[in-house]
């Protein structure tokens, strides 16, 4: 049991580059086993949790995953390793940051446990992202802090960009390859204590 409230992202994400999947029965119990020190992530739609990644220990990954993960995302900077549920499916969610040699960016891999990768995304410098992308993202708030290109399985499906408004409300918004909106939902800090 958690012994003092977690701070944690709590995500809003849009199912815009994907399919339907399902969040364990059981996962309140591994939202309050997770370790204290690493953030819980939820993604809500309306008043369901649609997705959730609890995180795990250096042993966490299988075998197939860590030789995929060495593949895709060698090296780095570790920022988050753990189970996720998504409309991508059952996976091990890791998060790397890349920074010096050339390098300055984040890539965010997650893995089936055979170590198939079901999604995969990077920052992309935001004066490197298209205009169209960039005016999209705008329509929903005034300022954006981070721009990612999501991968799917075998291609690039869409943009995922941070932004906020005057007030400092910060918002996830989808953004197709061809600059189409495609959904946007907040962003917000919360707190679990178990």
């Amino acid at each position: 049991m958690r012994s003092a409230p977690t701070t944690f992202a709590l995500l809003l994400a849009c199912a815009a580059c994907s399919t339907a999947g399902a969040v364990p029965t059981d996962l309140a119990a591994m939202l309050r086993d997770a370790p204290a020190e690493a953030p819980l992530r939820l993604w809500l739609a309306g008043n369901r949790i649609v997705a959730a990644a609890v995180p795990g220990g250096p042993g966490l990954l299988p075998a197939e995953a860590r030789v995929a993960l060495d593949a895709v995302a060698p090296r780095g900077e570790l920022l988050f390793q753990g189970r996720e549920w998504s409309e991508r499916g059952t996976g091990f969610r890791v998060d790397k940051r890349y920074r010096g040699a050339g390098e300055d960016h984040d890539r965010s891999v997650l893995l089936s446990a055979d170590g198939r990768v079901l999604e995969r995304d990077h920052t992309v410098p935001i004066g490197a992202v298209p205009q169209h992308v960039l005016a999209a993202a705008l329509t929903v708030a005034g300022t954006i802090d981070e721009a990612r290109i999501v991968s799917g399985p075998e291609r690039e499906e869409c943009w995922r960009l941070v932004v906020h408004d005057r007030s400092g409300r910060e918002f996830v918004v989808t953004v197709a390859l061809d600059g189409r909106l495609l959904g946007s939902l907040r962003r917000l800090g919360a707190s679990v204590a178990g």
